[in-house]
């Protein structure tokens, strides 16, 4: 099996690929900020999971379903965000607070059925990956949930210094009151 920039993985060290895959990442964030590289963005996390992985031929009967799962759930929040953008555009913020409040749980409760869904879809690959592959995907999930806070913390700073404030940010689903 090679990995993405075409070297062979099957030798590679975990730490090794590690650095590959941060390499990788910093590609797709000067990326991330283009709506036409949506689909790249995906591609490419996709491919570090994979990559990450190493799965055996008998593993890849599974895949298709985490990388559906994936790329729905990138797609539920890709909609969320053009949602939020086009009520930004024509002016329209909630002022209300139980319509913020009811706003913020429709789009935890949608984000939580793409998670489930996603769950859902690691149960039987993740249920046949070695110990290699489990330290594999923990180090990868510190590194994503990492650069998942990093972001948190750039829309929420956008936000201040655009003047949205946290009433906006909560009608979006996205920051402010109602954070659970």
């Amino acid at each position: 099996m090679q990995g993405m920039q075409g070297m062979p993985m099957q030798g590679m060290q975990p730490m090794q690929g590690m650095q590959g895959m941060q390499r990788m990442q910093g590609m797709q964030g000067m990326q991330g900020g283009r709506m036409g590289a949506k689909d790249d963005v995906t591609d490419n996390r996709i491919d570090i999971v994979k990559a990450a992985l190493q799965l055996r031929p008998d593993q890849m009967q599974y895949w298709p379903a985490v990388e559906e799962a994936i790329r729905a759930r990138a797609d539920g929040r890709r909609q969320r965000i053009e949602n939020m953008m086009s009520h930004m555009e024509e002016g329209q913020f909630d002022r209300n607070f139980v319509q913020v409040l009811q706003n913020r749980a429709e789009n935890l409760s949608e984000r939580g059925a793409e998670l489930k869904k996603l769950a859902d879809a690691w149960q039987p690959l993740y249920a046949t990956l070695d110990d290699a592959q489990k330290r594999r995907m923990r180090v990868l999930g510190v590194l994503i949930l990492h650069r998942m806070r990093e972001g948190m913390e750039a829309r929420r700073e956008q936000m201040e210094d655009e003047g949205g404030g946290a009433m906006m940010g909560a009608s979006t689903g996205e920051t402010g009151m109602g954070r659970e």
